[in-house]
């Protein structure tokens, strides 16, 4: 009993809050029409259709690819840029990463380019090979903490920002997207 009340009640707590973090907005975000919300804040309360909101520079970061090469977000002003916040335990976050693999192929001509955050405490160990996995094309960051403090604190990820041209905050979507969710917004954006 005393095995059981130390050892397996904490673990079993552990684990529901793992399952709880990664999807927290996943149920809110199918609920939410559209998923992809027009942003005036973090997180988002704006409607789309609020052409009266302002919007928000979106904090700059600077931090490793994985090829050693620095990522910095304001090199990039002119593109539209989908900033994905994610980790490799995250099941939605697995779910997500294909559909914008494909994406980033369809529309980097049209300047839209997704950057993947990784919150993985182990970092590069586990994210270089879940990058081969998938066959990711974009580029990939470790965070060290800037961007969580920039852009966070979050209910849950996969988090999704979309940062238009002037390096504005235009989209925010919370929970897992896919491809029909996104790519509207995207395309909005990238013929401005």
């Amino acid at each position: 009993m005393k095995f059981i009340s130390t050892h397996l009640i904490p673990a079993v707590i552990l684990f529901s809050l793992m399952i709880a973090s990664c999807a927290a907005d996943r149920k809110n975000s199918q609920v939410q029409s559209p998923a992809v919300t027009a942003s005036a804040s973090y997180p988002a309360e704006a409607s789309r259709t609020d052409t009266s909101r302002k919007l928000k520079d979106a904090p700059d970061f600077t931090l490793e690819k994985m090829n050693g090469e620095r990522f910095t977000l304001s090199d990039h002003e002119g593109k539209v840029v989908v900033l994905n916040i994610w980790a490799t335990w995250c099941g939605p976050c697995r779910k997500e990463i294909p559909d914008f693999v494909e994406i980033q192929e369809e529309m980097r001509e049209d300047g839209v380019l997704f950057v993947g955050v990784s919150l993985d405490e182990e970092g590069w160990e586990v994210v270089r090979p879940f990058a081969k996995k998938y066959k990711v094309n974009y580029p990939l960051v470790v965070d060290d903490g800037s961007v969580f403090d920039g852009y966070g604190p979050f209910r849950g990820i996969p988090m999704t920002f979309i940062i238009n041209k002037k390096g504005k905050v235009e989209y925010v979507a919370p929970g897992m997207v896919n491809k029909n969710m996104i790519k509207p917004a995207l395309e909005k954006l990238a013929s401005r």
